[in-house]
């Protein structure tokens, strides 16, 4: 294994939070299907992370109660089948999901 190519899990996560609040803010909360394919696309590459685990629950619940519509679009667009489908059925509280997330901002 190359180690110079691996990141420390700590870094790997800020990066990975680092890129979810640049998502998000630059992401409208709209329906249309360019939008909600970037954030599919955008949960594929989460899923794809093997070095650490990326914080899924907390990336969820911030983006259902900051962009609802993006949300509940891409919700109805995915399958039951998908891969993506379990990341629609977690929840925590919002202040939980954001406190957390803050914590890779330091």
């Amino acid at each position: 294994m190359n180690h110079s190519t691996m990141h420390e899990p700590l870094e790997a996560r800020r990066m990975i939070v680092r890129e979810f609040i640049d998502l998000i803010n630059t992401t409208p909360d709209e329906e249309g299907q360019a939008t909600v394919q970037k954030f599919l696309r955008y949960l594929q590459s989460l899923l794809r992370i093997k070095q650490v685990v990326p914080p899924v629950v907390e990336i969820m619940t911030v983006v259902k109660h900051t962009k609802p519509k993006l949300y509940h679009t891409a919700r109805r667009t995915v399958l039951k089948t998908s891969n993506l489908y379990m990341l629609f059925q977690v929840d925590m509280s919002l202040s939980l999901a954001q406190e957390r997330l803050d914590k890779y901002m330091h």
